[in-house]
């Protein structure tokens, strides 16, 4: 393999994990203060944690109000075939949703630059003259 090939091949992945980074480092998921039922009226998100009574917390998909309950899917784990949960509003004790948050942000940057300094810092310092 020739010192181009792997050159590009390790820009790619760099760049694939820095984006991959920033995307889920940018996220974060915020407690709500309002009744479930105004945040999918307002919101209308494609993800919901719901903390239960009994303090199970559930990431329902699509979720919707139907009446007097959230209905949604649900993977267990995240991973494998997502099942229909159906959850009265009595058994919701609080619900968040997933947003932007500012201070995640400004850390991802931060640690993204001392990496990259300290990447260019090293290939400096094994350089040939």
């Amino acid at each position: 393999m020739s010192a181009h090939t792997c050159a590009v091949r390790r820009s790619c992945t760099a760049t694939l994990l820095l984006v991959t980074l920033q995307g889920t480092a940018c996220q974060a998921w915020h407690t709500e203060d309002v009744a479930p039922q105004a945040v999918l009226a307002t919101h209308q998100p494609s993800q919901l944690r719901i903390t239960r009574t009994d303090g199970q917390q559930l990431v329902l998909h699509h979720p919707v109000l139907r009446g007097d309950t959230v209905e949604g899917t649900w993977q267990l784990g995240g991973y494998g075939t997502p099942a229909p949960v159906h959850i009265a509003l009595t058994d919701v004790r609080q619900v968040a949703t997933r947003g932007f948050s500012s201070d995640r942000t400004v850390v991802l940057v931060i640690v993204m630059g001392a990496v990259v300094g300290g990447a260019v810092a090293v290939a400096y310092a094994i350089a040939p003259d």
